[in-house]
């Protein structure tokens, strides 16, 4: 049962949790200025398969509202792999396909989830010219993320320091969360009971409010301070 329990992340506002029209979404917004926009809105279920790593890239996602897990599979993994990310509301999955012909991960709804999805060309067309520094950079960055090992062989410092550095980097900002622990465990490469005590540890110091099923971040700093950020 203690596998099964829930982590709901609630901390500060910065982002809607769903963006419910093309109006408020980015993408939509820098599409054209008719409003048009060549994303294309599927609603995908829990624990619904998008793509397998290895799969021919075809098609970009944008996540509109809901979670998806990002899984990578190395060497000595089993099934899809190990939890590397999670992309929440206002992320792209996929863009991979810009540099390369197959899905370095393979992606799986953890919530109902809305994405506007896009062909491969279609997008090419949509960031414009090849040379443009934006787009450079990009690709860039796209081609380090590309070679990134799973998490759970990133084990540098404490279990707290892990958990804290997630929340103060990578926790979601403006939603409410719906994640197995085990799978935020997974995504720091520790025992769930270790995340257990870690989240404990932080509330003890007043960072975060914890308690069965919530998490809230109460002190910026004091966060920062436990992930050993300066």
């Amino acid at each position: 049962m203690a596998r099964r329990l829930l982590i709901h992340l609630a901390v500060k506002l910065q982002v809607d949790q769903a963006i419910s029209n093309c109006n408020q979404c980015p993408v939509g917004m820098a599409s054209h200025p008719d409003g048009s926009c060549p994303f294309v809105d599927r609603t995908r279920r829990a624990g619904e398969l998008i793509f397998l790593q290895g799969d021919l890239a075809e098609r970009v996602w944008f996540v509109k509202s809901g979670t998806v897990l990002l899984l990578r599979q190395g060497n000595e993994d089993l099934g899809e792999g190990r939890v590397r990310a999670v992309r929440f509301v206002g992320s792209f999955i996929g863009l991979e396909s810009l540099v390369g012909d197959e899905y370095t991960d393979t992606a799986r709804a953890s919530t109902d989830a809305v994405l506007c999805g896009i062909t491969k060309d279609k997008l090419d067309s949509w960031l414009g010219p090849p040379q443009a520094p934006a787009r450079v950079a990009l690709e860039l960055s796209l081609r380090a993320d590309s070679t990134d090992l799973p998490r759970l062989a990133q084990t540098d410092g404490s279990a707290v320091a892990r958990v804290a550095a997630w929340l103060n980097t990578e926790g979601p900002r403006g939603v409410t969360l719906t994640l197995p622990r085990k799978v935020v465990a997974d995504l720091l490469g520790m025992r769930p009971e270790t995340l257990s005590r870690a989240l404990a540890s932080l509330a003890q110091s007043e960072a975060i409010a914890v308690s069965r099923n919530n998490l809230r971040i109460l002190d910026d700093d004091k966060l920062r301070e436990a992930a050993g950020v300066v």
